[in-house]
């Protein structure tokens, strides 16, 4: 089953009520509640972020994100997969996955900063979004805008 959870609608479930509901038409539609639920890395929990660089929306909804102490925080898009969960655990950096965008924030010399990827397939950030400026639940650059909400 890999990273989703038991449950998942199909014909596990259609084969509970017997074939010949199928036959009939009267299949039980699945809830909503009953869709995979991914798993995450050990902290990480589902939030809502926009991620915006360069004006291309890169992120907007749904989220994981991971918050530190310090107040730092990583997200990733939804489509993301995560080393060792969604395939075995990487040896090094090159065995690592990417499918969705992901970004950082830290605090650097007394200022906020970020980075994160350019290209969906990039495990490594690219570029540096410089100073970044508190603004509510987002941290503003002269070219990026990276928002997390806790859901």
């Amino acid at each position: 089953m890999g990273a989703y959870a038991a449950g998942e609608c199909g014909l596990n479930r259609l084969a509970a009520f017997g074939l010949a509901l199928a036959t009939l038409g009267l299949a039980m539609p699945c809830s909503a509640s009953a869709g995979p639920q991914r798993r995450l890395p050990p902290g990480a929990k589902w939030g809502r972020c926009l991620l915006v660089v360069d004006g291309q929306t890169r992120i907007s909804g749904k989220c994981s994100y991971t918050i530190y102490k310090s107040g730092e925080f990583h997200i990733d898009g939804p489509r993301q997969v995560f080393d060792g969960i969604d395939y075995p655990k990487a040896g090094n950096m090159a065995a690592m996955i990417s499918k969705d965008y992901w970004a950082d924030v830290f605090l650097e010399d007394g200022h906020w900063a970020g980075y994160g990827n350019d290209l969906v397939a990039s495990v490594h950030g690219e570029g540096d979004w410089g100073v970044l400026q508190r603004k509510g639940a987002c941290f503003v650059g002269r070219s990026v805008r990276i928002c997390l909400w806790r859901a």
